[in-house]
């Protein structure tokens, strides 16, 4: 057992411990609900880039390396505890039978720098293959608010549109959405006919809906 703690305690399984306590601490925090282990977001967000770069692989800074390296789509906290995990494990059993019998004590810190980056090297493909098919289980799925139907088609189901009735339908994608609409009663709008949604009046949970031309020359 002594020899159990003087390997997990000596350079350089002594980083991978720090790091592995570290993680054990705030697992057990989670687990009480005193933190998120989402702590360190890492979602790629594809709307937070501008239209010229490739969200496919070119992500600028710290989420883009972790998105090529395959370590997005579970929490951050998640592939830091693997990695050390594993990265402990390989430098515990390399330290044990490599470098403790080395004599020299220069010689060791240079072979356990060595071990010590080695392991990440090693680490990081393993953590991106072990929580491949954990991703699946940590999708988010945001439901669209009705702010977000503005500028949305949407197709007059009623026989007509008022400034006190009117029902439209949306494609979302899924299943239609019905929505309650109001329009200036000049446009004349009548069933069957496409509108845009200009705008959503929370207050009454109706959207008013101009006509495509009108759209137009307000977007151009």
């Amino acid at each position: 057992m002594d020899a159990f703690f003087d390997t997990i305690s000596s350079y350089p399984t002594s980083v991978y411990t720090v790091i592995l306590g570290i993680m054990l601490v705030f697992w057990l925090f989670a687990i009480v609900g005193m933190l998120d282990i989402d702590l360190i977001p890492t979602d790629v967000d594809e709307g937070l880039f501008e239209p010229d770069v490739n969200f496919e692989g070119d992500i600028p800074g710290f989420v883009g390396l972790l998105h090529t390296l395959g370590l997005t789509g579970v929490p951050f906290t998640l592939v830091i505890s693997i990695i050390a995990l594993i990265g402990f494990t390989l430098s515990y059993v390399i330290s044990t039978y490599l470098l403790i019998p080395l004599g020299s004590t220069l010689i060791r810190y240079a072979a356990g720098t060595l071990v010590l980056v080695g392991g990440l090297a090693v680490a990081i493909p393993i953590t991106a293959k072990l929580i491949k098919p954990m991703k699946p289980l940590f999708v988010k799925h945001f439901a669209p608010s009705n702010k977000d139907f503005i500028g949305y088609i949407c197709t007059v189901s009623s026989s007509k549109v008022n400034t006190t009735f009117g029902i439209g339908i949306v494609e979302t994608g899924g299943s239609p959405l019905q929505i309650n609409i109001r329009a200036d009663e000049q446009q004349a709008f009548k069933k069957g006919m496409a509108v845009r949604i200009a705008d959503y009046d929370q207050a009454n949970d109706v959207f008013d809906v101009i006509s495509e031309e009108e759209y137009q020359k307000l977007v151009g």
